[in-house]
């Protein structure tokens, strides 16, 4: 039975000052290496046949402290990126509100309707992370393979995974550095772990 672990990044800079990321790079804050390290120390024991990530600078970055451990490459894929945000990148929630009122309204209420100025829609940002999987991890030969990734795509992954609606992508949530699990079994996909962080509490 082929498994999926998708992991979001570390604490960043801009999470740390509400900023909207993106596409843009953020680099790991002190808690944010921390918290991959703690992440390799999680993943020490478990068998990976195959580690992706974002080419964004956070996520390798975590991905490579785990890579690290397991002596294995980390392998970059552009599907895996944060969605673009356009306009909003580097923005805060108050300045994004007060720059483009309507939009972000349309945002926060029916985020399957928002167009971001000059950035993704969900919808396309969903369907390239399900192109990877189709493509990395259904096609793959190994049995266990993680992804390090963002909060925004990952989410959209899940509810693909969950035949979740667009509509519904504010009822999920993902914290830095968290764990997540999907089974392929034979009648489909079975979200198994959700935003999992119990592993913060290794001491290293």
């Amino acid at each position: 039975m082929k498994k999926l672990y998708l992991v979001r990044h570390g604490q960043t800079l801009w999470n740390l000052e509400g900023k909207t990321q993106g596409s843009k790079n953020s680099g790991l804050t002190p808690l944010g290496f921390e918290q991959a390290k703690k992440l390799g120390e999680y993943f020490r024991d478990i068998e990976l046949g195959e580690i992706y990530c974002s080419t964004l600078q956070r996520a390798y970055s975590t991905a490579q402290i785990i890579a690290d451990i397991k002596n294995l490459d980390c392998k970059l894929d552009s599907r895996l990126v944060e969605m673009n945000f356009g306009e909003w990148e580097g923005l805060t929630r108050p300045e994004i509100k007060k720059r483009y009122p309507d939009d972000f309204r349309t945002w926060m209420e029916k985020p399957h309707l928002a167009n971001i100025p000059s950035g993704e829609t969900i919808e396309i940002a969903q369907k390239r992370m399900v192109d990877f999987v189709d493509d990395k991890i259904i096609k793959s030969d190994k049995d266990t393979i993680l992804v390090v990734s963002h909060g925004t795509v990952i989410r959209l992954l899940l509810l693909s995974v969950l035949s979740m609606d667009l509509k519904h992508y504010y009822k999920l949530k993902l914290s830095n550095g968290s764990v997540n699990l999907v089974e392929f079994r034979y009648y489909g996909p079975v979200l198994i772990k959700y935003n999992d962080t119990c592993h913060m509490d290794i001491i290293i």
